[in-house]
């Protein structure tokens, strides 16, 4: 196996762990492997690209799903106003 073909392959491992892990962080920094994919590998790099693709899509969907949901908390009035609640009549 080549030095590229092998880093190549490190590589999409390492990405292939990240996509299947979802939440977990990445292993770190990752290696650039010293050229272009080889032709043995074009078709994983095409496949592990798709699914970074959609993960970043369903990731961009919970972001805007948060974005509405802390927009609506934020409209929900003070538990403490400003003003008094009750008024004080006898004191």
């Amino acid at each position: 196996m080549t030095t590229n073909l092998a880093a190549w392959n490190r590589l999409l491992d390492a990405f292939e762990r990240s996509l299947d892990a979802a939440d977990d962080p990445a292993d770190g920094p990752v290696e650039e492997p010293p050229g272009p994919p080889p032709p043995e590998v074009v078709e994983r790099v095409r496949l592990v690209l798709e699914r970074q693709r959609a993960s970043i899509s369903g990731l961009m969907a919970a972001r805007e799903n948060v974005a509405r949901e802390l927009a609506a908390i934020r409209r929900i009035p003070s538990v403490h106003p400003d003003a008094p609640v009750y008024l004080d009549v006898e004191g």
